[in-house]
């Protein structure tokens, strides 16, 4: 089944600045409002409605009733999500703590939303180590980096333009995963005293997932 505009809603989740390294909070500022700005430049034609999670507002708690209200909508039949937190190997920093995306994963699987759930697309840092928390949780596909993120200013809006044409999800990582930039952005990441670099992302569940595919 077909998923029409109407039927699709994206979710965006932006809060790198409050638990970011205080000397880049100007940066941590301008990727958060691109986290938002992107999307709604460049997807805002595909979805009946871009939800932001942003600030304080981009909490553990939001972030779960956010996707059950969602879900609940009779005119949702399928839910994508954008995650741009901080993330360790384990977990992600939301605006009030920290949370294992294997506990955040079971809180959203309680709620019973795979059927709605469709794509996880995160920024944060071992993102690739969360995704088969979320694809259990529901989600058909959901995907991050390897190790610490640095490539998003070519990743994320190359991903989003493939996916908003309606290229398979594997084909928009493709899009993303360009290697000749992200050895670049990895470099310059190293030069100021980040470690464990790897931006290449992966993904887990249904690559052939489209912007048009069912959630079910």
């Amino acid at each position: 089944m077909s998923v029409k505009r109407q039927g699709r809603v994206l979710v965006v989740v932006a809060n790198l600045t409050t638990h970011g390294r205080k000397t880049l909070k100007w940066v941590y500022r301008c990727v958060d409002a691109g986290a938002m700005g992107v999307p709604n430049l460049v997807l805002w034609a595909r979805y009946r409605s871009i939800v932001e999670l942003t600030g304080p507002n981009a909490t553990v708690d939001s972030f779960v009733d956010t996707l059950d209200r969602l879900a609940r909508d009779p005119r949702t039949q399928a839910i994508d999500v954008l995650i741009s937190l901080h993330g360790t190997q384990r977990g992600l920093w939301f605006a009030e703590r920290w949370v294992a995306t294997a506990q955040l994963g079971d809180r959203i699987a309680e709620r019973n939303l795979e059927y709605k759930l469709r794509l996880l697309y995160s920024t944060a840092c071992y993102g690739a180590n969360h995704a088969p928390d979320f694809v259990r949780a529901g989600f058909c596909i959901a995907s991050g980096a390897i190790g610490v993120n640095a490539n998003g200013a070519h990743d994320y809006p190359a991903q989003l333009i493939a996916w908003g044409l309606g290229l398979p999800y594997r084909r928009a990582l493709d899009w993303g995963n360009r290697r000749a930039l992200t050895r670049l952005f990895d470099r310059l990441a190293r030069q100021v005293d980040f470690e464990d670099v790897n931006s290449l992302k992966l993904a887990v569940g249904k690559g052939n997932t489209r912007i048009s595919s069912s959630a079910s």
